[in-house]
């Protein structure tokens, strides 16, 4: 396989970083450029690109230090959707909203723990996990039932489903409050929640290896100018070796990242426990080197280095923390 990224990716990548270079609602912006219908199943609407184009532009957005986790969110939810039985037909201006970047989906229980229950002829009751901020235009839930654990549909409405604001290390975030809210079920099987599972895990390792390829230009270009007993920081072989590490160790992963990609669009099924376990490590091990290398300045709460540390510690247990995943992933092998 061509590990190079070909003409289209190229063309994305700098559509996308144009698009970060402008000021507004990013979501739309997106939607101008069709961003998100390009990895979107073609029974939805979309143009079904795979994960090849999806990684580009989570890279990218992770790059810019705009996590946008609405988008990822919503990928995932329209991933499991795109299944045998699912009620697609009365969704059209849903979806039509999720494709214009005004309002998104999430999946609801993607790590278990059964916090939302269905009862009352399909009606849920519970309190989701924290999920991304934004307009919230639909739901995949997987519930907890007598019947054992089940997926359901839900669009929220309002005097059944509360839409609460939250915040995590300082990142804004919501949570959803079911009370009876009205649910269909949806013919999710085990091989096509794992697939979905496995796709939305790469799309969040291109993000975390985003964030810290950005982190580590940021740190370098600060041992090149910070002074420390009369010479730069980058001169002490402690510092410069780290740094040469991380930078060599940070192009490993993106090859491994296209690799995984490039398996999956081809009906493979590459490790995406273990992918996104190395991209979660590479962005704390990226965030915490730039911290100590600004010294107390990076650990003031508004320095660059404190804001994306906080942000690593939220996005790399997103989907699973590294840990866990390495578990599942040596459980498996």
């Amino acid at each position: 396989m061509d590990l190079r990224p070909d003409p289209f990716q190229q063309r994305l990548r700098s559509a996308v970083d144009t698009v970060l270079t402008r000021t507004g609602d990013l979501p739309a912006q997106l939607a101008d450029i069709g961003v998100p219908s390009l990895g979107a199943p073609e029974r939805l609407g979309g143009f079904a690109l795979g994960l090849s184009a999806d990684i580009v532009v989570n890279e990218r957005l992770g790059h810019g230090l705009e996590p946008l986790d609405s988008y990822r969110a919503t990928a995932f939810a329209l991933d499991l959707l795109d299944c045998d039985g699912a009620p697609t037909e009365l969704l059209a201006e849903i979806l039509a909203d999720l494709y214009k970047g005004t309002r998104h989906a999430v999946v609801v229980g993607a790590r278990g723990g059964g916090a939302v229950q269905v009862r009352d002829g399909g009606r849920l009751w519970g309190e989701s996990e924290s999920l991304p901020a934004g307009d919230i235009a639909l739901c995949i839930v997987r519930t907890a039932g007598e019947d054992g654990a089940a997926w359901r549909l839900a669009i929220p409405e309002p005097g059944t489903c509360v839409t609460e604001p939250a915040e995590h290390l300082g990142i804004p975030a919501s949570r959803l409050r079911f009370h009876g809210a009205p649910s269909q079920s949806l013919p999710v099987t085990t091989a096509h929640w794992q697939r979905a599972l496995a796709a939305a895990r790469i799309r969040q390792a291109a993000l975390l290896l985003g964030i810290a390829d950005w982190i580590t230009d940021v740190a370098r270009a600060h041992v090149n100018t910070r002074t420390q007993s009369g010479k730069p920081l980058v001169e002490r072989q402690t510092v410069a070796h780290r740094l040469a590490v991380l930078i060599g160790e940070g192009e490993g992963w993106k090859l491994l990242l296209n690799k995984a990609a490039w398996e999956f669009d081809r009906g493979g099924r590459p490790d995406a426990a273990a992918m996104l376990a190395v991209a979660g490590e590479h962005a704390q091990l990226a965030s915490r080197i730039a911290l100590q290398l600004h010294g107390v300045r990076g650990m003031l709460a508004h320095s660059t280095a404190a804001s994306v540390y906080r942000m690593v510690a939220v996005e790399s247990a997103r989907l699973g923390t590294p840990a866990a995943l390495w578990r599942e992933a040596g459980s498996a092998a």
